[in-house]
């Protein structure tokens, strides 16, 4: 897992109060506990934990067959984000 996937774990488990080892990549943000407003949140929070901005788009189409975002495509979405605008 690299250092970014690791931060938004930790940021996602801080943030809805759970222990990080019942976040898999497979784990949706529904079974976390989070509705789209609380996805916000964390989008906001992960955005000050790595001192960035994070664009609107890198979030669509990540959504699984039932229309959920999982774990691992957020994170990838981030990962993927971060390194764009560090570039």
């Amino acid at each position: 897992m690299s250092d970014i996937t690791e931060k938004v774990k930790a940021v996602i488990a801080r943030d809805l109060k759970l222990a990080d080892w019942v976040i898999t990549s497979d784990t949706t943000l529904s079974k976390l506990g989070a509705d789209s407003l609380d996805a916000i949140g964390l989008i906001m929070a992960i955005e000050r934990e790595l001192g960035c901005c994070l664009p609107q788009h890198a979030f669509c189409g990540i959504e699984n067959k039932d229309g959920e975002w999982t774990f691992g495509a957020f994170a990838g979405a981030i990962e993927k984000s971060v390194g764009l605008v560090r570039t």
